[in-house]
Formats: structure tokens, sequence, C-alpha cells
């Protein structure tokens, strides 16, 4: 657990202090061991209780839907920023409505990566700790790099795009492997094997909905999986209604996805969300050479046209 440094802190208190801000999101320490816990600051006297180190997984920009009309400020990642981003460019929010304090990230600890190098089940955590670059359970430490999620091992954008304040050294590693591995593994399959693939991977899901509560992305008003009117499917666990589900959430996030992963750690059954959503954030990189929230000036690929634009898919 580590405080923020002061310089960071005594910002936050002066937005808060001078009405620059109604509600400064961040992460304080949690009660499960390596997870820490969206905290949500409206009084500066409350600013020591902020805390950042690789514990700190949640994207906090999801409580932005909830939260229109208010003045915001919060921490951000890399991915964070990006999906800001993304919500500005879709006229959600606007720049001068929030206030940013971005952190370069080394990435974070995926618990259930660490229970898996112990040989445990990850409930059988009962304390661990940070020191430095390691994380120690017991008397057992491992390297910090070898338990990241997925999604932070290949990161390729540590430093926010988008932040009023920068705190934390910048990254000087490099990415540990190609961010796009698993979505080539899939497309080496044949059409059949992709589909069992892909069918056998949300068999387990339960339609939650913890996946679209957790993305950043998904903030309409009334989701397609609530409309009676007309009704787009039956909430049911069968395989077509669940098969339904995650191909049309996917596709609503075509040229939008910042692969945060959120909607994969949110998930209770272990999805692989990430491998289906990669596959449209590769489509929208090699077909429109297009990275989502990376400017916000740009415009995402499937609200533009151009003449040049691939259409082979087109019968």
């Amino acid at each position: 657990m580590t405080p923020l440094p002061e310089p960071i802190a005594q910002q936050i208190v002066a937005w808060l202090g001078s009405g620059e801000i109604d509600l400064f999101i961040g992460y304080e320490a949690g009660t499960v061991p390596l997870h820490a816990t969206p905290a949500f600051i409206r009084k500066a006297g409350e600013v020591s209780r902020l805390i950042w180190d690789a514990t700190c997984e949640t994207n906090l920009a999801a409580y932005l839907k909830n939260l229109r009309g208010q003045k915001v400020g919060l921490m951000v990642k890399g991915c964070d920023a990006r999906a800001i981003v993304g919500l500005m460019q879709e006229r959600q929010w606007r720049r001068e409505e929030v206030r940013l304090v971005g952190v370069n990230c080394p990435g974070v600890v995926d618990r259930l990566a660490v229970a898996e190098r112990l040989g445990i089940g990850v409930e059988e955590i009962e304390s661990a700790s940070l020191e430095g670059d390691r994380v120690r359970v017991g008397d057992i430490t491992l390297a910090i790099q070898d338990v990241l999620y997925p999604m932070c091992r290949t990161c390729t954008m540590r430093k926010p795009v988008l932040y009023d304040v920068l705190m934390g050294p910048e990254f000087q590693g490099s990415p540990q492997g190609d961010p796009f591995a698993h979505v080539r593994e899939m497309e080496a399959l044949s059409t059949d094997e992709r589909w069992a693939c892909f069918t056998a991977e949300v068999a387990r899901c339960t339609l939650c909905l913890a996946c679209r509560n957790a993305c950043p992305l998904c903030y309409c008003t009334q989701c397609f999986v609530e409309r009676t009117q007309p009704a787009w499917f039956t909430p049911t666990t069968a395989p077509e209604d669940v098969q339904f589900y995650q191909v049309v959430r996917t596709f609503h996030l075509a040229g939008r996805c910042v692969g945060c992963g959120a909607c994969t750690r949110a998930c209770p059954v272990g999805i692989d969300l990430r491998l289906f959503l990669d596959k449209l954030r590769l489509d929208a990189l090699e077909l429109f050479g297009y990275e989502a929230g990376v400017s916000v000036e740009a415009r995402p690929p499937l609200t533009t046209y151009r003449e040049d634009d691939p259409n082979d898919f087109i019968l």
C-alpha cells in the first residue's frame, strides 16, 4: 500500500477546495489481498485514504456513466485514459468536466496468476504484500512481472494519453510479446474450429452482465438486453441467448474497445472475453490503421467513410 506523492495529494485537495471537481475517484486499500478498492473522495480530509500500487486494477472510467452532470476527478492508467478519450469522442464527456491524475503504469497484479504460481486456490491467499518489484505471500516472493494480467504484459501504452498531472516513473521495459498473438492463433483455425472455440468459451456465461457493467464504453441508458419493445432476445442461459448476447456486445465495441481487460477481469466464471474483443481491435488496426482512444480528434472507423475503405467482405 503506497500513499500518493504529496504534490499529487495536494493537487487533488486543491481541486476539491476550489470546486473544480465535486468528486475524486481513486483507489484505497481493500479487504481482499492484492486488490485495491475504488475510493470516492468528496472532502479534502479524505484524500489521505488514496493509494497507488500494482493492485489498483479497476478501470475507474466505468463509473463516469453514472456521474453525468458532475465535475469529476479520477486516477487513470494508460488504458483508462484511452477509455475517457473514447467517451469524449462520443460526446459523453467534455474535457473541462474532468481532472485526471495520470499514472505511468507498470501493470497490475493478477491474483489468479499469483495463486496458480503458488499452486493454491485464490481464496487461500489470506494475506499478501508488495515489496518493490516483488509480491510476497507468506514466505514466498514472486516477481511482479511474472504475475501481471496478460493485457498488462503486452501493453504498448503504459503512459496515459490524457492527464492534468502525471505521477510515477515512466516504464522503461518493452511489451512481453505480440499483444495479438492469441488472436492470430484463433485466426489460424478453420471456421468450424473457431466456432467451437467461441461456443466452448461462452458456454460458461450466466448472463450476469458483469462484463457490461465493468466496461467504460458500455454506457447506454438502456442496454439492448433490457429492451422490451422490441425485445432483442430472451434473457436465459440457453446457448443461443448467451451466444447472441456476447456477439452483439462484442460488435457494439468494434473500433471502440481500448483493450483494458475490465470485462475479462470482472467475469466471475473466467471467460476470456478479451479474445473476441481483441480480434476486432486487430481488424480496426489492420484494415483502418486505427487504435481506439489515442486521440480525441480522431474519428473512429465506423463513424467515417473513405473511398478506399476495405470492402472485400461485401457481397
